[in-house]
């Protein structure tokens, strides 16, 4: 099972973190409902996952089933309309002891990027994160996704590795980490 980790697929630097109010079609973060994985939601997350990401890189069933089933993670959904709009996996190991998060995925309708969706998912599941009791948050990028990198540093992680041919198109990926307080 390949954990691709968190990417969103830009091909250009975010200039902001904010959503774009120029933009007439974007949601208002105020509707937006953020609620927990529920059984019925595989098909859909499996299909947004397929359009987020390339065949090679997107998750199967079988993968995306075990991420979100996985007793020490958690999934949360964001909706707009009564529609899917977007979802992160998160998870947690202990390091020397203590527990670190762990971004699996996040994927956001690509329609809805670059709106604010992704931003209110990084900091629900770091929210989830910190209530588990984790002192600091890893994710992986891929190595030449510049938006998904300006993105990344704007919500304050930072590159601390590079794990060469992390992706199945042999791409590299840096690992990223945030602290949730002095002692991450």
């Amino acid at each position: 099972m390949h954990q691709r980790g968190l990417s969103i697929r830009r091909g250009h630097k975010s200039d902001s973190l904010l959503p774009d109010a120029s933009r007439k079609d974007a949601p208002e973060l105020s509707q937006v409902r953020l609620r927990p994985l529920e059984a019925q939601d595989l098909p859909a997350l499996l299909r947004l996952d397929a359009r987020c990401f390339p065949p090679r890189i997107s998750y199967s069933r079988a993968e995306l089933e075990f991420f979100v089933r996985h007793p020490r993670s958690t999934t949360t959904i964001a909706e707009t309309d009564g529609q899917i709009a977007g979802f992160c996996v998160v998870d947690w190991r202990l390091e020397s002891g203590r527990k670190v998060g762990h971004f699996i995925t996040i994927d956001v309708s690509p329609e809805l990027r670059r709106k604010g969706l992704g931003r209110l998912l990084m900091q629900a599941g770091e929210a989830d994160l910190a209530a588990m009791g984790a002192i600091a948050i890893t994710l992986e990028v891929a190595t030449n996704n510049a938006g998904a990198l300006v993105f990344y540093d704007r919500l304050g992680y930072q590159a601390t590795g590079r794990i060469p041919g992390y992706y199945a198109d042999g791409t590299d990926a840096f690992v990223l980490r945030k602290r949730l307080n002095a002692a991450g």
